[in-house]
């Protein structure tokens, strides 16, 4: 009987340690039809019934030039959603898993949303999955984390050249502030950026998650810009004066850490983070 037990739970921690391996990187498609990632992406696939008068749209495009980029994480719900369904109506509409590539990204703290050789590096994903589209060997189009209409209807007019906003509306005003430096300026107004953007976020974790991504990357200047701002957007919430704190810490700057950790108690006083970080900060002072 102890023999007996002794294999249960080898086995128990093998299936464990197994489900709990991401795909990372690079990977192949057949990659997801291996388990533990085949329980996810098998009945995804093939449960998903693409518009047909929407796939006979998209076959005439010739889906032959077009590429997709699928960032994804395969720790991640919403991933495991999309994506079989995505490559789904990719197939269905004639492209070729040659011009379809799987990049898998971490959901770790310290490399949050990042591939192992920062293939990702230059994409700016803020949210999983991302489907991103080239032609010509140029993005023309993105669907962020969720379609608009759906996966095939969006992927249609974005082939096709017809006006196209994902998801995020605010994702590319941010990538606009990266490429002109502006996030890195410590003379930036907050509340401006925040006036700029305010009619294209619609919560507050939007802002908050290009924060998270940026200072997974090292960008803290700009990670602390973003988090200033969301706090302009949402005067109100622990949890932005908590994550402004926490790239506060980052870059050294306690007594601003401080501050705003302590306006998070103050909005809510069960923040247990926030609580521990105060404690910690006046302590060390």
């Amino acid at each position: 009987m102890k023999y007996l037990i002794v294999f249960v739970l080898f086995i128990s921690f093998s299936a464990s340690a197994q489900k709990e391996t991401p795909l990372l990187g690079v990977c192949s498609l057949e990659a997801l039809q291996i388990e533990p990632y085949a329980k996810w992406y098998k009945p995804g696939y093939e449960n998903y019934q693409p518009n047909t008068t929407v796939i006979d749209q998209l076959k005439k495009l010739k889906p032959e030039k077009t590429a997709i980029k699928i960032v994804f994480g395969s720790w991640c719900g919403d991933s495991k959603r999309e994506v079989p369904r995505m490559i789904k109506t990719l197939h269905a509409a004639g492209c070729t898993d040659k011009n379809i590539q799987l990049l898998g990204v971490s959901s770790d703290s310290e490399v949050y949303k990042q591939a192992p050789n920062r293939e990702e590096k230059e994409l700016n994903v803020y949210r999983v999955p991302t489907f991103i589209v080239y032609q010509n060997n140029k993005e023309i189009g993105r669907i962020n984390e969720y379609p608009v209409e759906s996966l095939e209807r969006d992927l249609q007019k974005i082939v096709s050249g017809q006006p196209y906003t994902p998801s995020y509306r605010g994702f590319p005003q941010i990538n606009n502030w990266l490429a002109q430096g502006l996030l890195a300026d410590e003379n930036v107004s907050p509340r401006g950026l925040a006036d700029q953007i305010r009619s294209n976020i619609n919560s507050e974790s939007e802002l908050n998650s290009c924060g998270y991504v940026l200072m997974a990357r090292g960008n803290i200047k700009e990670a602390i810009a973003v988090f200033r701002t969301n706090v302009y957007l949402y005067p109100e919430s622990s949890n932005c004066f908590d994550s402004l704190g926490e790239a506060y810490v980052k870059a050294g700057l306690n007594d601003n850490a401080l501050f705003c950790y302590e306006r998070a108690v103050e909005l809510d006083p069960k923040n247990e983070n926030a609580i521990a970080h105060v404690a910690r900060l006046k302590e060390g002072k």
